[in-house]
């Protein structure tokens, strides 16, 4: 009987893609719950909920949980003009758009979008 190698096709780009998101959250400083996160921003965690379905806040699902990548606070705020890059980036999802937030430029000498902020 022949061995079974691999079978789900899918496997490795799935292993894959986990990895990366383990490597932007690492670039991301950590990931707040939504407790941490709307408590620096002072806001009530319903509000925060309404902002992340807006597409205002950007918050990754990890498992059943949403986590807020700390990158995207300043000083105990959001990011003064991220909020407007956030929303046109939506569609994209958020794992992509945190992605393109911090992914080193050529054209900005090697800084990321977020850094550019």
């Amino acid at each position: 009987m022949p061995a079974v190698t691999n079978p789900d096709p899918l496997a490795p780009a799935l292993a894959r893609d986990a990895e990366h998101r383990e490597i932007l959250l690492g670039r991301a400083g950590r990931a707040q719950s939504a407790e941490e996160a709307t408590r620096l921003l002072g806001i009530a965690r319903e509000v925060g909920d309404e902002r992340r379905r807006a597409g205002t806040l950007l918050a990754i699902l990890e498992g059943s949980d949403w986590r807020y990548p700390a990158c995207r606070f300043q000083q105990g705020e959001v990011i003064s003009g991220l909020t407007d890059l956030i929303r046109g980036l939506a569609s994209e999802g958020p794992w992509a758009t945190l992605d393109f937030l911090l992914a080193p430029d050529t054209a900005r000498a090697g800084r990321t979008p977020l850094q550019a902020f």
